[in-house]
């Protein structure tokens, strides 16, 4: 397939699977505090240099913080950016810290008074699958790896990047690291299989994929949600864990909220509206390590109808 493609955009999946792995490279054979600054400085100048993305930042945070001043919002932009050069380190890095044994990732109590784990672990033995409800709030990579190393194979919905190379690189990771990836464009039945074995299923659903999509609340205004696992979710009655893992002084800690049980919805958009609602929940207390850069609400394609 790759080579039906001009040969400019072969060139291109080339140069960037390189820059991937010249990028794990480099980390790991740096030192922990030359790698994080690094990766910050990264993140430093894409915010300088990717004027697309910068703007609509700009814009989401104008939409969700309109009371709050023009400085107030920059700011937040700029912690924003340095924390997904954080996050980036600790992508790139999960597999040192797996071997390591997680020193840094600590886990708080719910509102359950337990863990993550014990949580997830009573859910499975009385209901069997568990959908981990998460956002891209923090580290979702680490989180993720952090989990495998503490439940039996955990598995992930996953989009498929469009080069096939990085793909294969970050999937392969991810299998390395003991989770399942799901490809999302599969459709239901891996998601399905995965729950019929009694695994955890790691959903993101706060980006706006173009694919099944509903629209539901989140930070206060109606965003484009992923409908197909929540449907799985209500159909099969399958209980949701909403959980992120966020960065804290110098430690990354997992937190999660009560779990959500699809039968207390009376339909797919209500459950939809419940579960931006609980992610929400870790955006507003995290601001900063939420991927403002994305387009949550669809506002550049609104942009581009009215023009």
């Amino acid at each position: 397939m790759s080579g039906r493609l001009p040969l400019w955009r072969r060139l291109r999946r080339w140069f960037w699977y390189q820059v991937a792995v010249t990028m794990l490279a480099a980390v790991h054979a740096m030192p922990p505090t030359a790698g994080r600054r690094l990766c910050r400085s990264l993140a430093a100048v894409g915010l300088r240099l990717r004027r697309r993305e910068r703007e609509l930042a700009r814009r989401n945070l104008t939409l969700v913080y309109p009371q709050r001043s023009l400085a107030w919002r920059e700011d937040l932009l700029g912690e924003a950016a340095a924390a997904l050069g954080e996050n980036l380190y600790a992508a790139l890095t999960v597999e040192r810290q797996a071997a390591r044994g997680f020193p840094s990732v600590v886990e708080a109590a719910g509102p359950d008074g337990c863990g993550l784990v014990d949580r997830l672990r009573d859910l499975q033995q009385a209901r069997r699958g568990v959908i981990l409800l998460a956002a891209h709030i923090g580290c979702w990579e680490l989180l993720g790896a952090w989990l495998a190393a503490r439940l039996d194979r955990p598995a992930v919905i996953t989009g498929t990047v469009r080069n096939p190379a990085v793909d294969h690189l970050l999937q392969a990771r991810r299998r390395r690291l003991g989770l399942e990836p799901l490809p999302r464009d599969a459709g239901a039945r891996p998601l399905l299989r995965a729950l019929a074995r009694g695994a955890v299923v790691g959903v993101l659903i706060d980006q706006n994929t173009g694919a099944a999509n509903i629209e539901a609340p989140f930070l206060g205004h109606p965003a484009p949600t992923p409908a197909g696992p929540l449907r799985v979710a209500k159909r099969y009655d399958v209980p949701l864990v909403p959980a992120a893992l966020v960065r804290e002084d110098d430690r990354w800690v997992v937190r999660h909220l009560a779990a959500i049980e699809p039968a207390a919805a009376p339909d797919v958009a209500a459950l939809a509206t419940v579960c931006n609602a609980a992610l929400a929940r870790f955006v507003r207390r995290n601001p900063a390590q939420w991927v403002w850069f994305h387009d949550r609400w669809g506002l550049q394609a609104r942009t581009r109808r009215v023009s």
